[in-house]
């Protein structure tokens, strides 16, 4: 079968057509301006974070080494003078208190400074408002740094971050042993703030509106954040920028960034990251920005060039609409009253008044669908009268078989008349209820080949007459079969003296096998033959006739179409047939109509 194409409607191409020329430039402006600044918003914003990582790495830096200068020279002055005394006396000693509380008054980075004897009890400093006592992670490295001393070695912890009521304060503690002819005296130890670093870092995010710094040892655990809510020693190995610093194992020497992933919660956030190693403390400087953030710039031209498109799209729509409606106003007019033509509507015309091609085209279409319409109303006309030549030449042989035999006079006909009533009460379709009429009409057709001997005997038939009289059905069926439009036709009269039960004749179909067309013609010509006077029977009222056919459905008649002849009785469906009954004359019996005993 050939597949039907879809339609292209003039009104879109045009449309189409005035959204492409002036949305498409646009379009395509937009779009290369996006990427040109997109890329140049992307060596931007890595040359800013590449600059910052590197200022910040050499700030740490410099710090860092200040920081250990200043301790070296606290512990080279102080490792001396603790020799020269006991160590029972380091909590007494004034020059060792001195030594203590003037390293920590003139070095705002040292929070803390002790020297403990061997049984780590001494003397000790500390800046306002620093509270040792208060951290237990700070008193354990404390004492991580005693326990490193004892075994003659120098300690630097972690970094640690000191929980305070304004802000939290990351602190390192740096130890050395005191030691005499490798005799172990105690330990000199102090706490140093890496405020100033996280300062920095904080100070990085404000002038970079947004830009996250941290910092992170050589394991990916945190050093300091810009973020107070982020504790020293948290693992960072998870994020990407993080993990590609600890690829190079301590031997990272230049800055690197790319873009990442980043999972926060259940969302992954797109992330523009950098990395810059600080060569001798084994850290790195990582800063990242969301690259929504990175590229507002571009993600504002984006929205800018859709909302100018989708205006252009807009103003495009409407003024091609308005264009296009004179055009094609008259096509779809033109088309409309094609449909309907085609779908058998011969009265519609395409009024268009134009002095264009297509009021020409337009007129000549209206004069055809006049030729048109006069041509289907012959056709109709004839074809009404050949059908009806059809039907009528059908009852004229019926007819005549009802006229061979006086007794069942208009037998065929009223069959017919009530199967019709039956489909009609079942709610089948108008084409099935012809071809119901039809074969209902020529039901009884084979009994113009039955002897007159049979046909017409005024008694009950011998066995031997009946099996004659049954030959009727097989005959009608030969006779009728030779006319190819009636094949449709053939089940009702070859069969319509069946029965459910498979005990009727001529071929013993049974059930479901037979369709419902024999039903109803089954039901119908008992039904008649019951309520008519037979030689062999008194005609019965419709009531008692119902009743005969109660008695026998589900045996052999259907019960659906008996209790349709039920509902068609209480309708009044039938009540013409009654009157009709009283005023046809007594005939001869027909055998065949009825049950036999």
């Amino acid at each position: 079968m050939k597949q039907k194409r879809t339609r292209l409607r003039i009104l879109y191409v045009i449309l189409l057509i005035l959204i492409g020329i002036t949305v498409g430039p646009l379009w395509f402006y937009g779009s290369k301006m996006m990427s040109m600044n997109r890329e140049r918003m992307e060596t931007q914003e890595g040359i800013l974070q590449t600059i910052t990582s590197q200022s910040l790495s050499r700030v740490i830096s410099l710090y860092m080494e200040s920081l250990n200068q200043q301790l070296k020279e606290f512990f080279d002055a102080v490792v001396p003078l603790a020799t020269r005394i006991s160590a029972a006396k380091y909590s007494t000693d004034s020059g060792l208190r001195v030594a203590l509380e003037g390293f920590v008054a003139d070095r705002p980075a040292v929070l803390y400074a002790t020297v403990l004897n061997n049984q780590a009890r001494g003397i000790d400093a500390r800046a306002q408002n620093f509270n040792l006592g208060g951290d237990p992670f700070l008193r354990k490295s404390l004492e991580a740094a005693f326990t490193a001393a004892q075994q003659g070695q120098e300690y630097r912890s972690n970094p640690i971050t000191v929980l305070g009521s304004a802000r939290n304060e990351v602190v390192m503690v740096m130890a050395e042993p005191i030691r005499q002819k490798e005799q172990f005296l105690g330990m000199v130890a102090a706490v140093v703030t890496l405020k100033p670093i996280t300062q920095e870092l904080v100070d990085a995010n404000g002038r970079s509106g947004g830009l996250e710094a941290y910092v992170v040892d050589n394991a990916g655990r945190l050093v300091t954040s810009y973020d107070p809510d982020k504790i020293a020693g948290m693992d960072m190995v998870a994020i990407p920028i993080v993990q590609k610093f600890l690829d190079w194992q301590g031997r990272a020497r230049v800055a690197e960034t790319s873009a990442f992933p980043l999972q926060t919660g259940n969302q992954v956030v797109m992330m523009l990251g950098t990395y810059s190693p600080t060569q001798k403390l084994g850290w790195g400087v990582i800063v990242q920005r969301k690259t929504s953030e990175a590229y507002a710039t571009v993600t504002e031209m984006r929205r800018q060039t859709i909302l100018w498109g989708l205006l252009m799209v807009v103003l495009a729509i409407v003024v091609g609409f308005l264009a296009a409606k004179t055009i094609t106003y008259p096509i779809d007019l033109l088309t409309q009253t094609a449909r309907s033509i085609a779908q058998r509507d011969f009265t519609q015309r395409a009024e268009i008044r134009s002095r264009t091609e297509i009021g020409e085209l337009a007129a000549t279409f209206n004069q055809m669908a006049e030729d048109i319409q006069r041509y289907i109303g012959n056709l109709k006309s004839a074809s009404e009268q050949n059908r009806q030549l059809f039907i009528d030449s059908i009852e004229m042989i019926a007819a005549a078989v009802d006229a061979k035999d006086p007794y069942t006079k208009g037998h065929s006909g009223r069959v017919s008349q009530i199967s019709v009533i039956l489909a009609r009460e079942l709610g089948l379709p108008d084409e099935e209820v012809d071809k119901i009429r039809v074969s209902a009409t020529l039901h009884d057709v084979g009994k113009i080949g039955i002897e007159d001997r049979v046909l017409k005997k005024p008694g009950v038939l011998t066995n031997e007459e009946f099996e004659i009289m049954k030959r009727h059905t097989v005959m009608g069926y030969e006779i009728v079969r030779q006319v190819k439009q009636l094949n449709e036709m053939l089940p009702g009269i070859r069969w319509h003296h069946e029965a459910l039960n498979g005990r009727g004749y001529p071929d013993g179909v049974t059930g479901d096998e037979l369709p419902l067309m024999v039903r109803i013609i089954a039901v119908a010509d008992t039904f008649d033959a019951i309520t008519t006077d037979r030689p062999y029977h008194v005609r019965s009222e419709f009531p008692k006739a119902l009743e005969i056919l109660r008695k026998h459905a589900g045996t052999k008649y259907d019960p659906i179409v008996v209790d349709a002849m039920d509902s068609a009785l209480a309708k009044g469906s039938l009540a013409k047939f009654e009157t009709r009954r009283r005023e046809v004359a007594a005939a001869p019996p027909d055998p065949v109509g009825a049950p036999q005993p």
